[in-house]
């Protein structure tokens, strides 16, 4: 079961303190109970990390999260995602995705670099100050890692993490990248070996689709590494593009994975969730990306989602987020005219 310790969920939050946000609120609306967060020993499952993750983009329409001095808009590393996906290998993307950012801020400027055998992706930021706990340097160089290694479809092995400061947590910090750390380096820099930049882009636009409709779970994990019973589940029951989503109960699921419905809750308890909470989460993840398309009606988005009526998404919606679908598609709305 992929899990994350609490430091990268506290440190997450510092972006969102220093801005004015409520983060317990924030919290509660991940379902991440403050609890166990006051030990350093904890681990929180990834599902509802990023949940948190995403609720704080989403809440400041900043996908930076409040670490740079100047915003960026929530749905830009979509908007990049598409731009870069009719490159035909790893280098084209990287290099795609790098001319991307580097055009439209000033927060942060990135390079791919070539010596002799090896790969350098590095990332400067303009105010490294404000990124106080170095936690988005860190989440910006798992989100290129996982990206490119997804899109190829297997793991980049990195043959070095280089960061210019000492982790507020070795430990969990080494679990990041699986390679060895240079720590108080000059640069923050991920080195992988240069054949990878020869791979062929393995995804299809419809998976694309899935992936950031997902995002950013997807990109928490190392491709394979997340073997667990959940993710087996949520990629099972993902949306295939505009079709009604199809949600079997708990006896035809278990079915289909070849276990008995007893079995299947037991799994589902050790590894801290339920098959109601997987739906739940499934539905308010695909609500919240179709609620950004104003030619969807609420009815419309209800059906999608394989309600029975308009009330009974609401009623679910509010319940999940403590808003209605339509008030949560004006503040969306309102958010990304700012």
């Amino acid at each position: 079961m992929a899990t994350i310790g609490t430091h990268y969920i506290k440190s997450a939050l510092g972006g969102a303190k220093a801005r004015g946000l409520d983060t317990k609120a924030l919290l509660r609306k991940a379902r991440i109970p403050e609890k166990p967060l006051r030990d350093p020993k904890e681990r929180i499952h990834v599902d509802l990390v990023a949940k948190l993750y995403r609720s704080i983009g989403e809440e400041l329409n900043d996908e930076f999260m409040g670490f740079t001095e100047k915003p960026i808009k929530a749905g830009t590393f979509d908007l990049m995602a598409e731009w870069v996906s009719s490159a035909e290998t790893l280098e084209e993307l990287l290099q795609r995705g790098i001319r991307f950012y580097n055009q439209i801020t000033d927060e942060l400027q990135m390079t791919l670099e070539v010596e002799g055998e090896h790969v350098y992706l590095t990332t400067v930021f303009r105010q490294p100050d404000i990124d106080f706990e170095h936690f988005y340097i860190e989440y910006w160089h798992v989100i290129w890692h996982r990206f490119a290694s997804w899109y190829i479809g297997k793991p980049i092995k990195l043959v070095g993490a280089y960061i210019n400061y000492t982790p507020i947590d070795a430990k969990e910090f080494s679990l990041l990248f699986r390679c060895p750390t240079h720590l108080n380096s000059k640069y923050n820099r991920l080195v992988f070996h240069r054949n990878y930049l020869e791979q062929p882009l393995v995804k299809s636009a419809r998976e694309l689709q899935v992936f950031l409709t997902r995002a950013p779970i997807d990109l928490l994990t190392i491709p394979g590494e997340d073997t667990s019973l959940t993710a087996h589940i949520n990629l099972l029951l993902q949306s295939k593009g505009n079709e009604v989503l199809v949600l079997p109960n708990s006896d035809q699921l278990a079915e289909q994975l070849h276990i008995s419905e007893q079995t299947l809750r037991r799994k589902l308890s050790a590894e801290g969730t339920s098959y109601q909470q997987i739906k739940d989460n499934i539905r308010n993840d695909l609500a919240n990306k179709l609620l950004g398309n104003r030619t969807l009606t609420i009815a419309e988005i209800a059906h999608q989602l394989n309600f029975s009526e308009p009330r009974a998404f609401t009623r679910a919606f509010k319940q999940w987020t403590g808003v209605t679908p339509k008030e949560y598609r004006m503040e969306k709305l309102a958010r990304n005219k700012n």
